[in-house]
């Protein structure tokens, strides 16, 4: 009944239903209970004529058998049938793997690979398959009916995302999604180590922020009472003084400097996304409503950073968004995943994870509500970073009209002061380097000197142990044995095909700990499982899918009852068996 798919055509079906036949189908159970009755009767009287004692069997000595028949019968039947078209919602995982060739995968990985497919969650999609491998291979892949390259680029962030790219070249792939499940952590190894180290998704992050190139302040307005800071000067005649009765006055004071940032009370910065986009932040992404990241969004981050970190006053939430292609579930995570990385961007550069006190994320709610649905808007890509100073003002600026040695002393007592320095540094001299000590695992260890970003990226690509790139003051470090997960999620597709198609060449150069899986999950049209393993032994430590399709089920039920009433009394022997007991016995027996 797979083909049956609407009600009519099963509306036929039930027509053609013989009623008659299930009563009397109830009708001949009677009659087939009455010839078992007669059936024990005969069987008694079997066994009571082979029994003797005395000599005599038991039926000479006056034993008989018992007869019942039915007095009378009726037989009643109410029913009613009832059709549905339904779906079959059927799963059967399977995870194969070796134990002898794990290749680097822990039992504890296999259980939250096996855990995360029993929990898969979005229903959006007709259909999702995942495929691993290590960070450092290169493979050829048939995705359906395209053929794609997996990534050659050697920066950590533009080799996970371009190869996402290209799985989603695929004219039926709506989303593609990637992320790191194994690899080793970087850790700084020595406490002169003056490198800020943080690790985020996979990610190694490194940070250099108290290397300065300019002088640096902050300024803080608690009100604007009897304000007068000097920032610059040696006399009255190039002396630059705040002394303006509001933020925006006072920055217009600042004209020279290389960069300055006023924060105030429930300002907001936004961090806009690339479509599927939330590993790290695009520093060149120049889509979204202005001001977008290209216009000195890495300062403000920077400058935001600096005010918190010497200023607990100031806290902020970050709340994650979308565009609204895809579904709610898929983009609730999705935006979540951008707010993290937001805050954990912040931490790297030396924020207090205690004063970023809300992370959340909306979705695809506004966009949604302001666009409609399925719209691929780059103005609602985006992590909207909310601040509160506590109804402080501040002022952030770097070099030009900014003196260390000039300007005025740092506060000593906020809580007598209403305006002043919070904090303050001289420009790094050129010749002044940083420790840089850091260990990843017992294979890869750094002890080096470093005075720029650029510098801890050469000297992690010189380890050849990690693929690195910069983006804004942060350093993203992949180890290239980390092993890579993505997922392929088609909503036209209710089979989404990978297929290995390596050359030998390439093949021959991966790293032995290559692995694909081939597994598919569908959370809204569940069927039969199908197993599939990869051939090629260098890819197929672990092997199993999950193929589902989708299938439709006619179902009928029956309700209602039937039922039988009956009355069984007991009846004399037959008028045969009495003469043949007078016959053995010789006696006359008189019936009731």
């Amino acid at each position: 009944m797979a083909d049956i798919k609407t009600l009519d055509q099963g509306a036929k079906i039930l027509q053609n239903v013989d009623v008659g036949s299930i009563v009397t189908g109830l009708a001949l159970g009677i009659a087939d209970a009455q010839e078992r009755l007669d059936t024990n009767s005969v069987k008694q009287i079997t066994r009571l004529s082979e029994v003797e004692v005395g000599g005599k069997s038991l039926l000479e000595l006056g034993f008989q058998p018992a007869f019942y028949a039915f007095e009378y019968a009726d037989v009643s039947a109410s029913i009613n049938l009832k059709m549905t078209v339904q779906e079959e919602l059927e799963i059967d995982f399977s995870l194969e793997y070796d134990s002898t060739k794990k290749k680097g995968y822990t039992d504890v990985s296999i259980q939250e690979v096996e855990n995360n497919y029993q929990e898969e969650k979005y229903k959006e999609f007709k259909s999702s398959r995942k495929y691993w491998t290590t960070a450092s291979n290169e493979h050829t892949l048939k995705v359906n009916q395209s053929t794609v390259n997996t990534s050659k680029e050697t920066g950590s962030i533009d080799r996970l995302e371009e190869t996402a790219e290209n799985l989603s070249s695929d004219s039926e792939v709506q989303r593609v999604d990637s992320k790191i499940i194994e690899t080793k952590d970087i850790v700084s190894t020595d406490n002169t180590n003056e490198v800020k180290t943080h690790n985020y998704n996979g990610f190694g992050m490194l940070s250099l922020l108290d290397y300065y190139k300019e002088d640096t302040g902050i300024i803080k307005f608690k009100n604007y009472t009897n304000v007068s800071i000097k920032i610059k000067g040696t006399n009255a005649a190039s002396t630059i003084l705040l002394d303006k009765s509001n933020l925006a006055d006072n920055l217009n004071v600042i004209v020279n400097s290389t960069f300055k940032f006023g924060l105030k009370d429930n300002d907001a910065l936004n961090i806009y996304f690339d479509f599927s986009k939330h590993h790290a932040l695009d520093f060149s992404y120049n889509k979204g409503t202005s001001p977008n990241n290209t216009e000195s969004l890495k300062d403000k981050l920077r400058a935001l950073a600096f005010i918190m970190i010497h200023d607990t006053d100031v806290t902020i939430k970050i709340a994650g968004h979308t565009d609204s292609v895809s579904g709610d579930k898929f983009n609730e995570d999705l935006g979540l995943k951008r707010a993290n990385t937001i805050k954990n961007y912040l931490i790297t550069l030396g924020v207090n994870e205690s004063q970023i006190i809300e992370i959340n994320s909306e979705g695809e709610l506004n966009a949604k509500t302001n666009v409609g649905d399925n719209q691929n808007n780059p103005d609602y890509r985006k992590a909207v970073i909310d601040i509160d100073t506590n109804g402080n003002e501040y002022i952030f600026v770097e070099g030009g009209d900014f003196s260390n040695t000039q300007s005025v002393a740092i506060v000593a007592d906020w809580s007598i002061t209403n305006s002043g320095i919070v904090q303050k540094y001289a420009k790094t001299t050129v010749n002044i380097t940083k420790k840089f000590i850091i260990e990843s695992g017992s294979d890869a260890s750094l002890n080096e000197t470093v005075k720029s970003l650029s510098e801890i990226k050469t000297k992690l690509d010189n380890s050849t142990k990690f693929y690195s790139q910069i983006s804004g003051d942060v350093v993203y470090l992949l180890r290239k044995d980390a092993k890579i997960e993505y997922t392929i999620f088609s909503n036209n597709n209710e089979e989404t095909t990978i297929e290995d198609k390596s050359s030998n060449a390439q093949n021959s150069t991966n790293n032995n700990d290559t692995l694909n899986i081939h597994k598919v999950i569908n959370s809204k049209y569940f069927a039969k499982s199908d197993l599939k393993s990869i051939k090629d032994p260098k890819v197929s430590a672990w092997s199993g899918s999950l193929d589902v399709r989708y299938a439709r089920q006619f179902g009928v039920s029956v309700e209602g009852n039937a039922s039988v009433s009956a009355r069984m009394i007991s009846v004399p022997p037959p008028t045969g068996l009495e003469n043949y007991i007078q016959s053995l016995t010789g006696n006359t027996t008189s019936g009731s």
